[in-house]
């Protein structure tokens, strides 16, 4: 039997949770893009190295390299899909009904924010206005 979160407790779960996520998914993306582009970049300033042949046949380093991105691109899609089927999609249900039970869900939904969460976004309105 689980003990009913505070409005409080819910909301800064469900914060932490999506702050969570949006760094993981970050780094997922952070990682594919510097293997592209420095893929193009050495494409651009390195020709002559990815136009090495691996052996005699026609298959060069370039050739290697790019498969290698499309490898590191579909593991990297695995990941999240392993990470979002284990941990993402439960965490997101239990936060949901934490939230539906404290009633933090609906103003959440409506926009209204209260509490310390409100003083926050406040206090950040401010200094971003140039009133301090």
């Amino acid at each position: 039997m689980r003990k009913v979160a505070s409005v409080q407790d819910a909301k800064a779960r469900f914060y932490k949770f999506v702050s969570f996520r949006n760094k993981f998914c970050i780094y997922l993306s952070l990682v594919i893009l510097v293997c592209y582009y420095a893929f193009v970049a050495s494409v651009g300033f390195f020709p002559e190295v990815l136009g090495y042949r691996l052996g005699p046949s026609s298959i060069t380093l370039g050739i290697m390299l790019g498969i290698g991105i499309i490898v590191i691109s579909i593991a990297s899609t695995g990941i999240y899909t392993l990470f979002a089927n284990k941990y993402f999609d439960k965490e997101q249900a239990q936060i949901i009904e934490d939230l539906q039970e404290s009633g933090a869900l609906e103003s959440m939904i409506k926009g209204e924010s209260s509490g310390e969460f409100q003083e926050d976004s406040d206090k950040n309105q401010k200094t971003k206005g140039g009133v301090k």
